[in-house]
């Protein structure tokens, strides 16, 4: 069963697997957003949250890396990942700055319009060949943002200025790791990215530990877990397909946020929203159907 899977996966297309793995991102990143939202409704300052999210996740690795001695952490291009280490900290901040301080729906449409900075970024930084279904496909997700953020002053509060600077070092991220991440092992790149995050956020706390509630603890193997699905299949996305492509299914998490956003935190999205998520699908669904071959 698990080797039909596998090879009706191995099928699809390279973009078409890509995008997949980076909604499955998404998903993951749903999640981590909601529980960062809940542990910053109880007091916890972004900083501190991303220390504790940083120290999970190593924690969640330890073992693994005992069990090689450290060589799973060995590094061809060690400056790879000080670049890496640096966007990802200032992604990370701009990120959960941004959740604290809108709804997640919102905040998710910000976020994610770094899959619009990424397909220009591709083309002019990767040398990649966008077909025009693509062109097309980001074109209609990026009138689906338009739709829901509805610009006008509204849109430019300092909030919504530092999601988007956060969605445009999350495409520079991408960059970087289709570029360099060749040769590199996907648990290496998780570690140092993580421990850039730990060392960063340690120092702005003082390397203390963050108290958490008892009825939040729950929570803490939900954001390990979450924090390490993100980056790895993102890893896996990028050695998939074109960067410029399987961002496009970054689009999902505006799917995924609204709902746990109506769960946990009663935020109910407007119609705008829903009109706005409905031509996010059609673009992600053009960009999934891109022929294999080149047309013209």
């Amino acid at each position: 069963m698990l080797q039909l899977v596998k090879r009706r996966w191995l099928a699809l297309a390279g973009n078409t697997r890509g995008i997949w793995l980076v909604v499955l991102a998404m998903a993951c990143w749903a999640v981590l957003d909601a529980c960062n939202k809940q542990l910053m409704q109880q007091g916890l300052a972004p900083k501190q949250v991303l220390f504790l999210q940083a120290s999970l996740v190593l924690t969640l690795l330890l073992p693994l890396v005992a069990w090689t001695r450290g060589r799973i952490l060995a590094s061809p291009q060690p400056a790879f990942h000080l670049v890496r280490g640096a966007i990802i900290v200032t992604s990370a901040f701009c990120a959960a700055w941004a959740v604290s301080h809108l709804p997640l729906a919102e905040a998710s449409a910000y976020l994610m319009t770094g899959a619009l900075f990424m397909l220009p970024l591709g083309v002019w930084l990767l040398n990649e060949k966008a077909h025009w279904l693509r062109w097309l496909g980001v074109g209609i997700g990026f009138s689906g943002v338009l739709v829901i953020l509805q610009p006008g002053a509204a849109a430019f509060q300092s909030a919504a200025l530092v999601a988007l600077l956060g969605a445009l070092m999350e495409a520079m991220l991408g960059v970087v790791l289709k570029k360099y991440s060749q040769g590199e092992h996907p648990i290496a790149v998780l570690a140092w990215s993580q421990l850039a995050c730990w060392l960063s956020f340690g120092l702005m706390t003082g390397f203390v530990l963050p108290p958490v509630a008892k009825a939040l603890w729950v929570l803490l193997p939900l954001i390990a877990l979450s924090s390490a699905g993100i980056y790895l299949a993102y890893f896996f996305a990028y050695r998939a397909g074109d960067a410029s492509a399987v961002e496009a299914g970054g689009f999902s998490l505006l799917l995924f946020s609204p709902a746990l956003g109506h769960v946990f935190f009663a935020e109910t999205p407007t119609l705008a929203f829903w009109a706005g998520a409905c031509l996010l699908v059609c673009g992600i669904g053009m960009v999934v159907a891109e022929p294999r071959r080149p047309v013209g």
